[in-house]
Formats: C-alpha cells, structure tokens, sequence
C-alpha cells in the first residue's frame, strides 16, 4: 500500500496544475472520495488522459470503491497500453479484492513489453527504409543483390512490426469493452427478461463485451466466449464518455 501510495503522488504530481491543486491537495489531506470527485471534475472538463484516470482509479481504491478503481485502471490503460502503474494497480487490487480480470492474450504480453505505438513507428521506418533500397537497388546490376535482399528482409520485417502494433493497440481493435459496475453483479441471461434462464452470474467487476445495446438491456460477450443480456444499467463502458 505505501507503493501504491508513492506511485500515486508521482503521478498526482506530474499532471496538469489544476489537478495538482485540486485532487492532490485532497488526495493528501486523505480525503480520497474528494480527490475522487475533484478528479472526475477535472476529466470533465479537459482532454481525457491515461495520467487522469489511472489517478482517479487510485482515488477511487483508497475510498474503498474497487470496482470504480478497475475500471478507470482499465480506462487508463485502453488510452495508454504502456501505461505500467496503472497494469500493476489493477493486477494488485484483482489479486486483493477478487475481481475478475480479462484472460490473459499473446496481445497483453505485447502491450506489457512494448508500447504499440513503438512497434507501428519502427515498423513504419522498416517498410520505407526497404522500399527505398528497392528502389535504389533495382537501378545497380548484379553487384546490389544483397542490397536487394536487404530492403525485402527490412519491408517485410516492417510490415510485421506494423500488423503487431495495429493488432495489439486497444484502442483499435477493443470495440465495445464494458465491466459490471453493479456492486451485487449482474445475471446473464438467455433472453431480455427477467423470467428467462440464467446462463451464469457475473461479480462486480467482471469484464465483457457489448454486441448490442437494446434499451433496457444489453446483449454481451463473456471472455468465455458465451453470449447473452444483461440489464444496461448495470454494466459501465470502460471506453471514457461512450453510452450504451
């Protein structure tokens, strides 16, 4: 706890000077719901950033609200995957509180290596790099077959880190992530009513996937891979200012 403590006020620290003034003087003072409710203020009324919600999640797990924690964790990391204190937060507080983390995917161990932008940039710099020793390549004779092997080993090594990073990056490819927000859970159900049969029942927490949002309630995707409803308004998108 003093870690996460420590991470907190670096990271409370080295945001925007409203913030510094508002929710870290609360955060401080140990007043973490008004750190909470001054933080939210300041998301609401600025660009939204990876920095604001991992320390509104902290805020929120020193309030003893860790739903609310997960999923600004959650929301930091789909707007910055490389974002490790908010990583270690999160798998710190499931491990503590139990709450249900997405299975772990060849994607993740990616995103927890490298930055996907880093790998779409290098992969970028490949692909140009090749084809303009292609391109040079092809106005030499024979003397430039390595040349030309070279800018084919570097255009498709190129194109390779590019498709990783497109495919890693959440904020891409995440579509509709959601979470059970609702402290009792959520029952997922086999119809969009209340008296059909429950596939299974879901803890605060839990994540998923939103397929199709009809009012009242909501059919979703389970990282199992089952599919069912859920009463909308017990779920919270983790994607910031999106509605169901």
């Amino acid at each position: 706890m003093r870690a996460i403590a420590a991470i907190a006020i670096f990271v409370l620290s080295g945001t925007g000077a409203a913030f510094a003034i508002g929710a870290k003087s609360a955060f401080d003072a140990g007043d973490y719901a008004g750190a909470a409710k001054q933080a939210e203020q300041e998301l609401a009324a600025a660009p939204a950033s990876a920095e604001g919600f991992y320390n509104l999640g902290l805020a929120y797990e020193k309030s003893g609200s860790p739903v609310k924690a997960a999923l600004n964790y959650e929301r930091a990391l789909l707007l910055d995957p490389g974002l490790k204190p908010a990583r270690n937060a999160l798998a710190l507080l499931a491990t503590a509180k139990s709450i249900p983390l997405p299975p772990s995917t060849w994607k993740a161990d990616v995103n927890a290596a490298v930055h996907p932008e880093t790998l779409i940039g290098f992969g970028t710099t490949l692909v140009w790099a090749g084809a303009f020793g292609l391109l040079l390549a092809a106005q030499g004779a024979r003397r430039r077959s390595g040349a030309k092997a070279l800018a084919i080993v570097a255009l498709i090594g190129g194109g390779a880190l590019f498709a990783a990073g497109w495919l890693t990056d959440p904020r891409l490819v995440a579509g509709r992530p959601a979470m059970v927000a609702a402290r009792e859970g959520a029952e997922v159900l086999s119809a969009p009513a209340n008296n059909s049969t429950e596939i299974v029942s879901l803890p605060a927490g839990a994540p998923l996937g939103v397929l199709s949002p009809r009012g009242a309630w909501t059919y979703v995707a389970l990282t199992g891979g089952a599919r069912g409803w859920v009463q909308t308004d017990r779920l919270a998108p983790v994607v910031p200012g999106e509605a169901f």
